[in-house]
């Protein structure tokens, strides 16, 4: 039985462009798996990817759903079996399951639920939203139908749908019943191995982020924590690194803006390093003493679980992958009006976060990537 991977996100490793956690899932999985099929993209490099506007992407979304389709279609459906790596650049959901497929899919991010927290900013459940869409639909541009359609489409459509959280599962019953068959699969910890070792804990207190530069990742509320806290004439000289550069469609806007609040500080060494990979991001995380994950919405949090491996504490938002992953004892995971106050607990005492970061790494190894994909590829091979 042979397994078709399709991912719009896929087959850019050499590029080293930050596309995020489903194509980190992606080149993981392939590795896994020897004798996966991908389908990738054959047109389009990953630079200009993340670069597109909301319609470049929507044309391109279009462009890969034909494309993927037509790479299915050439397999006969009882000899393989379908994993999709997206949702809205996915393929034809209703034609591969009229003709037969088994199709399943991988929720990096449950698109309905991203547009009602980041562009409804939480005011409007997602499960309204879905109603509204139907109500709706035959007025909708192609933007819209490309998150509500095709999320529709897959949850009808689909043999399974994958996701990294409880919190996940919930929100699509929420959305589209209860009937719908949801797998729940933390990733775990990617196979990366950090080599380097940690830093003198005599060098300044260094916290730093992990992610692409983008409004919904949020960098921007570990700034304006920092500046209220030197406001309030208690902030002790720090560095803080920002790792990643931007992408997609308001990245290059929003990095303006966090180089504008990082002008204001004047306590805290701001550094943006770029996007690291490699030995150079194993090289900052040594280098830390705590990982900040502002993000509002984030699924699961694969660079949490890195930093986790190597030793690291961390402070995050409330969202479903935090939810999913973070324990008391090592981090704490804070309300947006409560971040500033985790923050200068956390950093209060270092030799605390050093036994923090004990405590995180052990739970990060016992929860490799490898032992999910092993579950993953005996529920794909297993025919249900």
């Amino acid at each position: 039985m042979k397994i078709l991977y399709t991912a719009a996100h896929g087959g850019f490793a050499a590029e080293r462009v930050p596309l995020g956690g489903g194509a980190a899932v992606f080149e993981m999985l392939r590795a896994a798996w020897p004798d996966v099929e991908a389908i990738v993209p054959a047109t389009v490099t990953g630079r200009e990817l993340v670069s597109f506007s909301e319609w470049e992407y929507a044309a391109f979304c279009r462009r890969f759903e034909a494309e993927s389709t037509q790479a299915i279609l050439r397999y006969e459906p009882k000899d393989c079996v379908v994993l999709v790596n997206d949702i809205s650049e996915g393929p034809d959901f209703a034609r591969l399951a009229a003709a037969g497929y088994r199709v399943f899919v991988i929720f990096h991010v449950d698109v309905v639920a991203y547009v009602a927290a980041i562009y409804g900013r939480g005011w409007v459940a997602p499960e309204r939203l879905v109603q509204w869409h139907a109500r709706w639909e035959r007025f909708c541009p192609d933007v819209l139908q490309l998150v509500f359609q095709k999320q529709r489409d897959c949850v009808r459509h689909a043999t399974a749908c994958l996701v990294p959280s409880p919190a996940m599962r919930e929100v699509i019953h929420r959305c589209y019943g209860p009937q719908v068959r949801v797998e729940v699969l933390p990733w775990g910890t990617p196979s990366s191995v950090y080599t380097s070792a940690r830093r003198p804990a005599e060098k300044k207190l260094t916290l730093l982020t992990l992610s692409r530069i983008s409004p919904e990742k949020n960098q921007h509320v570990l700034l304006e924590a920092l500046l209220a806290w030197e406001q309030q004439g208690l902030l002790p000289s720090m560095r803080l690194r920002i790792c990643g550069q931007p992408a997609f469609m308001r990245g290059k806007a929003y990095f303006e803006k966090l180089k504008e609040l990082a002008d204001q500080l004047r306590q805290v060494e701001v550094e943006f390093p770029g996007h690291v990979t490699g030995q150079a991001k194993a090289d900052q995380v040594a280098e830390a003493d705590l990982y900040v994950f502002p993000s509002s919405h984030e699924s699961y949090g694969l660079t949490l679980m890195e930093a986790f491996a190597a030793g690291l504490p961390a402070l995050t938002l409330d969202h479903a992958g935090a939810r999913g992953v973070m324990r008391a004892d090592f981090g704490r995971m804070a309300s947006p009006d409560g971040f500033l106050p985790a923050l200068q607990e956390l950093t209060r005492d270092r030799a605390r976060l050093r036994e923090m970061g004990r405590a995180a790494q052990a739970y990060a190894l016992a929860h490799p990537f490898s032992a999910t994909a092993e579950r993953l590829r005996a529920l794909l091979l297993g025919g249900a």
